[in-house]
């Protein structure tokens, strides 16, 4: 499939589109009146006027500490400054992106959130284009595959709905499963929206629109550019990122992503993840177990802290630093980081390894698998711990996944069969990869957590934290009731400690 003109991208992601352009930052979206409460001023209570959180994918908290030790005058050393960083923040486990970030902007971890991986097995669904009718199971693949075209920026501009899931409703009626039907809980945006905020997130693909939440509402501007139309070097990869960063500036200003004037004026509420830096450690990796980046992830780090000191020039420009919290992580850090230790395997041989039929396998540097047959669990768990050439470390079944926190097999079509740790090295991958993530290592969790403020006190917070309580941080923030979040009423989403006060 051809590329998008690289050219064309990097001219995109440094224009403040208007209306008489060409629009690179998608289309002004509709009016959207709905039933939304009226504006009111609940949030003004809050210690903040906006809460923004960015994710810089795959960047561990080891990569913080030493790019900071080493450019002591970057953007991120001054940020540590005027900031909290949580040094033992851990991400989702499993750490692929939609689990990462459903504990990031709902505060649920994949039990509650119902979402395991991004292509998974659901075990109450039926087939794309099944009518509902047939066997009952199917593959739920909420990554670029839900595109209308993915060789285009925009995917196609639509969904190819027959790319999804299909259930049968309350009452009868066979329907296709979109993306926001997927997630079980509420996110922090639709919360932000139903106390009439305008909110906004920027991601990779079209079908993250799932932190619309289940009424597929919450946000006031998804802008999601299909990252897998654009070139695999790092120069597009960087180019991709300035359009998220250009769609920040935008939402900062009052404006849409494209830079068209929004009538409801700026997000309270955003959020964004980038891309370079996950690519680079994918694409070129690290040069020993110490952590020290080859020269083209050394590239996206020095690259995305440049444009991470922009982006805090346009927050002061608009009047809107000191009223900003703004958090700075990662939905996942990625593994091995040594080269040394990669060992890539076949993804089809822990499949066949089972010796069991297999619904749906997906893995990467750890994995979960879906049985035809849930009785056959303990047999698959032996077969795989048997055979040593596979680079498994452990394997959860039955009770034991109820016990690690996953939920029940038993009772949730959604919950795997077979929980697969890897050791630290083997790639469950189709091609060659020098990093992936999905798994449980410290390689995928270890994440770098910082609350920054130009009026914060630094302070270096060691008690273990997890990404999940990110979201309930946002809320608190702009003063929004906490319990209007399911994943902080079910206990999962605390505020993170020592930012307020508490």
């Amino acid at each position: 499939m051809p590329h998008v003109d690289l050219l064309l991208i990097i001219l995109a992601a440094g224009l403040q589109v208007s209306t008489q352009a060409p629009i690179y930052g998608g289309s002004t979206p509709p009016p959207q009146p709905g039933n939304w409460l009226p504006a009111t001023s609940a949030y003004s209570e809050g210690p903040y006027k906006q809460a923004i959180h960015l994710s810089f994918d795959g960047m561990h908290q080891f990569d913080l500490t030493r790019f900071i030790a080493q450019y002591p005058n970057s953007t991120w050393a001054s940020i540590v400054k005027n900031g909290l960083m949580f040094s033992n923040a851990r991400a989702s486990s499993p750490s692929d992106s939609p689990p990462s970030m459903g504990e990031l902007y709902a505060g649920a971890s994949p039990r509650d959130s119902g979402i395991f991986w991004q292509t998974v097995w659901d075990r109450s669904l039926y087939p794309a284009g099944s009518n509902c009718t047939g066997p009952i199971g199917a593959v739920a693949d909420w990554s670029e595959t839900g595109d209308m075209d993915s060789s285009m920026l925009d995917g196609g501009g639509a969904f190819n709905l027959t790319s999804f899931p299909m259930q049968l409703t309350a009452w009868g009626s066979c329907e296709t499963l979109l993306p926001h039907n997927y997630i079980r809980v509420n996110t922090v945006f639709e919360v932000g929206r139903s106390n009439g905020l305008v909110t906004a997130y920027g991601d990779k693909h079209p079908t993250y629109e799932f932190l619309n939440g289940p009424s597929g509402l919450g946000l006031s501007q998804g802008y999601f550019p299909e990252i897998t139309s654009v070139a695999p070097t790092l120069e597009a990869q960087l180019a991709w990122d300035d359009l998220q960063w250009s769609a920040l500036r935008n939402w900062t200003n009052g404006n849409w992503a494209n830079g068209s004037v929004n009538p409801a004026g700026a997000p309270s509420l955003y959020a964004a993840g980038f891309q370079a830096i996950t690519w680079a450690q994918s694409k070129a990796g690290y040069i020993d177990g110490a952590g020290a980046p080859n020269k083209t992830l050394e590239e996206a780090f020095v690259a995305t802290d440049e444009r991470l000191g922009l982006f805090l020039k346009d927050l002061e420009s608009a009047g809107k630093l000191n009223d900003t919290l703004l958090l700075l992580g990662s939905k996942q850090g990625q593994g091995p980081v040594n080269p040394k230790d990669l060992v890539v395997i076949d993804p089809k041989t822990i499949i066949d390894g089972a010796g069991v039929p297999v619904a749906y396998f997906i893995g990467d540097d750890g994995g979960i698998m879906w049985l035809k047959n849930g009785a056959d669990a303990q047999t698959a768990k032996q077969n795989l711990l048997a055979n040593s050439s596979l680079g498994i470390s452990y394997v959860l079944a039955g009770q034991e996944i109820i016990g690690a926190g996953f939920g029940s097999p038993f009772l949730d079509p959604r919950v795997p069969d077979l929980v697969i740790g890897a050791k630290v090295g083997p790639l469950w991958h189709t091609g060659f990869a020098f990093e992936e993530h999905g798994g449980f290592l410290p390689q995928d969790l270890d994440v770098p957590l910082v609350a920054y403020n130009p009026n914060l006190q630094p302070q270096n917070i060691t008690q273990i934290v997890s990404n999940r309580q990110v979201a309930s941080t946002l809320l608190h923030a702009l003063g929004l009731p906490l319990a209007q979040l399911d994943g902080f009423r079910l206990g999962q989403a605390p505020v993170l400690p020592k930012l307020f006060g508490n």
